[in-house]
């Protein structure tokens, strides 16, 4: 599970994970410590991303796409994972 978070977020997921937490909690930026419990939810959500139906829309439209696009549609799939994670943070 960590790895699909590193795979999302890159090598300093953890670090960018705690990042987030102390900015939305008002921290200044270390945060709490996340527990291995909270970082499985998060993976799991974000591994269940092909529940997402524009996900999904987007993952349909690259065949048709330049490679430059195919690119910016990646990205854009990973903005919606992270935006997920946010949104799970700022509720938490």
């Amino acid at each position: 599970m960590q790895d699909t978070l590193k795979e999302l977020l890159g090598d300093d997921a953890e670090d960018k994970i705690k990042s987030v937490i102390g900015s939305l909690s008002g921290g200044g930026g270390g945060g709490g410590a996340m527990d291995m419990g909270e970082l499985a939810h998060l993976a799991s959500v974000l591994s269940n991303s092909n529940n997402d139906n524009r996900a999904r829309l987007l993952e349909s439209l690259k065949p048709y796409m330049r490679e430059n696009r195919k690119k910016s549609i990646d990205s854009a799939i990973r903005l919606l994972n992270v935006s997920k994670v946010a949104m799970l943070l700022k509720n938490k």
